[in-house]
């Protein structure tokens, strides 16, 4: 337990460093175009980017709306651990006992204030309430689902993350085999051995430091190489965190997966700060969550019920470095966001 704690109370001061609205102005397409041009992006370029995005966006919308029910654990890709419900369940039934109660007018503030005093939804429920669909509970019926106690139609909340398989069918990912796991609250893969191109984190800077590492990536796959070719834009963008005995962050790493069209000869970077580099095969322990929050807190919850789930398997991963991914455009439709571990044996 003070291994999970320290692991993710230094990571949690190590996040929360990071900008947090680092997501390409959303749907402004002006900010984006704004970071563009700081970047020293040609106006041919920037006008191509732009477009690229426009017709991400409406491709994105367009499957948003005629996307078809899937539930928490097939959004996930795993399934979740009962105690890890615990708030949504308990949170549910006392408010339905609390309704059923016939309530005098006298004891009405005092009784609200009790179970007001007594409940707290999920971090990730109360942000989706600022977006007007706050779920309480899921019900598992064929075409039914509960907001706010009333019945409507079966939807999918927006904090369900992305499931992996329909962001792959769009976007190339770097080849996982899943393994057969019967542990609940995470998802074990191979990931096999490939080449992606690498840039460091500067971790005294961390706002900073994110941006500029993301922008030399950027840029690697957009030209800045010496065959001066543009790679397609993989996912996930992985952030790979090292520590030290004490787990304090010493250093941190961004990394693309390069396209599988260049993965025999990958292309030469021209900025020194950017590598090339052969990771072999791995086995690590995802965790997957939706939503737009990205702060501290709700990463730290994360790494929690990861560390959690691996313990009930006995499983003990490789404590001196932690991974965080993001498969989708931040700021727009719907996310999917990991959080990683490695198997020791792997390291």
């Amino acid at each position: 337990m003070l291994r999970l704690l320290a692991v993710c109370g230094l990571l949690t001061i190590a996040l929360s460093m990071i900008e947090s609205e680092f997501d390409f102005g959303g749907d402004d397409e002006s900010v984006y175009e704004s970071l563009l041009r700081e970047q020293g992006f040609s106006d041919e370029d920037i006008e191509t980017f732009l477009q690229e995005d426009r017709e991400t966006r409406e491709r994105t919308d367009m499957e948003e709306e005629e996307e078809e029910y899937f539930s928490w654990d097939e959004a996930k890709g795993y399934d979740e651990c009962e105690e890890f419900k615990w708030s949504r369940r308990k949170h549910l039934e006392r408010k339905q006992d609390w309704e059923k109660q016939d309530w005098k007018e006298d004891d009405w503030t005092d009784k609200k204030k009790d179970w007001v005093g007594d409940n707290v939804v999920d971090d990730d429920l109360k942000k989706d309430d600022k977006e007007g669909e706050k779920v309480i509970e899921e019900k598992k019926s064929d075409d039914k689902h509960v907001y706010h106690g009333k019945k409507k139609k079966k939807g999918n909340c927006k904090s369900k993350p992305k499931p992996l398989d329909d962001i792959c069918a769009e976007y190339e990912c770097p080849p996982i085999e899943r393994l057969n796991t019967s542990g609940c609250g995470f998802e074990a893969r191979k990931v096999l051995s490939a080449n992606w191109v690498v840039t460091p984190i500067d971790v005294s800077d961390m706002r900073r430091g994110y941006k500029e590492a993301f922008w030399r990536l950027f840029k690697y796959i957009n030209g800045a190489n010496e065959q001066d070719v543009r790679i397609d834009m993989t996912v996930p963008v992985i952030n790979r965190w090292f520590l030290d005995d004490e787990y304090q962050v010493t250093g941190a790493e961004m990394a693309f997966y390069i396209s599988s069209d260049f993965q025999v000869d990958p292309p030469t970077p021209t900025d020194e700060k950017v590598r090339v580099e052969r990771w072999g095969d791995a086995i690590t322990y995802d965790r997957a969550f939706g939503g737009h929050r990205d702060d501290p807190e709700y990463y730290k919850r994360q790494f929690t019920m990861l560390w959690k789930g691996l313990a009930k398997e006995n499983i003990t991963p490789y404590s001196k470095m932690s991974i965080t991914a993001g498969y989708t455009r931040p700021g727009w439709g719907r996310q999917r966001k990991e959080v990683m571990l490695v198997d020791n044996d792997s390291m």
